[in-house]
């Protein structure tokens, strides 16, 4: 179906028209098998939600303040950083992620310097891309799936927003070579070295020890799908979350190395909302929605009525947490849970997860006020 929209925004006025889209993209409805105009609805509902007043608010309290020197910069992030002075040490794709926020907090703020800010960060990890879609460093799948996801996300917001025009350029140069990579992830070599056959490789291993990079992945290969009209890339992106809904476990745990962990179980959900909304059909998402249900409902059960999040036991963050990649313990995530509650909210119209959302904003922010 071709929808006229300069013939609904004559009848309704284009304030109108936007909020009936908005209320329309929030619904389960807003699915679509392939990519349509329904796909413009579900990104226009999650541009609504990333720029809403409580994940703007938990956002600016999470990130810096603008570079004064940005433009100057050449938008290398953290090791990243680092690297550019000594290539001795070691650099990884998925720091150039931090470009999607700065995109995120410029359209929330209407600041066009944080997106032009976060597009040259995006833009330092796509100048060393190699020719075959990867990234030359250890671990190239996983740290460039993130880095996938950030910068396809990117481009559905911003081409769903006022300032498409104005950075059309950027993200047409970024384009090609988002495709490039997604296609490298799902290279039969890659494929089968990161997603082996179960039947073959019955062993838990290497990607699938960990739940959340199923919905990571699905996330990243799914949005890149969206914007290229790619089949291939979606079906993956569909074996890639049913098969994180069978790894969850009978509690609502999404496992992470052989346990359970409220971090990773967050950022797992941060994807997997994503994808849910911007990429699932009607059917992918009837499968999901138990398993969402499930797994939110467990770490509902691990917040206090303070806010404070229960981290005992778990795997990969926390008192026994493991190393980071810059070397110092990985700690409880309180950001991650308090967005992606916040994210079910708007799919379920569920009050009660705002409230969940909201105490974890307001622990972890008093929490850095006493650490002062």
């Amino acid at each position: 179906m071709q929808i006229d929209f300069t013939k609904l925004i004559l009848f309704f006025g284009k304030k109108t028209l936007l909020l009936m889209l908005g209320l329309l993209c929030c619904t389960p409805v807003c699915g679509a098998a392939n990519v349509s105009s329904t796909n413009v609805f579900c990104v226009s509902a999650n541009l609504k939600f990333e720029t809403s007043p409580l994940v703007r608010e938990a956002e600016s309290a999470a990130q810096k303040n603008l570079p004064s020197d940005w433009q100057n910069r050449s938008g290398a992030i953290a090791l990243n950083a680092k690297w550019e002075t000594n290539q001795s040490l070691p650099w990884f794709i998925e720091y150039q992620k931090d470009g999607y926020d700065w995109i995120v907090s410029g359209l929330a703020d209407g600041d066009s310097d944080k997106v032009a800010w976060g597009l040259k960060i995006l833009g330092w990890g796509w100048a060393r891309m190699e020719a075959d879609g990867s990234f030359k460093h250890p671990d190239s799948y996983h740290s460039g799936s993130f880095f996938i996801e950030a910068t396809a996300h990117s481009i559905l917001l911003l081409d769903n927003s006022p300032w498409r025009a104005e950075f059309a350029g950027q993200l047409d140069a970024f384009k090609p070579k988002l495709l490039a990579a997604a296609r490298w992830m799902i290279r039969p070599d890659i494929d089968a070295a990161n997603w082996p056959d179960d039947e073959h490789y019955p062993k838990i291993f290497g990607e699938r020890r960990y739940a959340h990079r199923r919905f990571l992945d699905a996330a990243a290969l799914g949005e890149v799908a969206v914007i290229f009209h790619d089949q291939p890339l979606r079906e993956k992106s569909v074996w890639l979350a049913r098969n994180g809904i069978a790894f969850q476990q009978g509690d609502g745990v999404n496992p992470e190395r052989g346990g359970h962990d409220t971090s990773y179980q967050a950022l797992g959900l941060l994807y997997a909302c994503r994808y849910y909304q911007i990429v699932a059909d009607d059917a992918t998402r009837a499968e999901m929605k138990p398993m969402l249900d499930k797994a939110f409902n467990w770490l509902q059960a691990r917040v206090s009525p303070d806010g404070k999040i229960d981290g005992t036991g778990n795997t990969r963050t926390g008192p026994a947490g493991e190393l980071g990649r810059n070397g110092k313990p990985k700690q409880l995530d309180y950001h991650t849970p308090a967005v992606v509650f916040a994210h079910w909210t708007q799919l379920t119209h569920n009050s009660d997860w705002e409230q969940t959302a909201r105490r974890i904003f307001a622990f972890e922010q008093k929490s850095k006020v006493d650490a002062k």
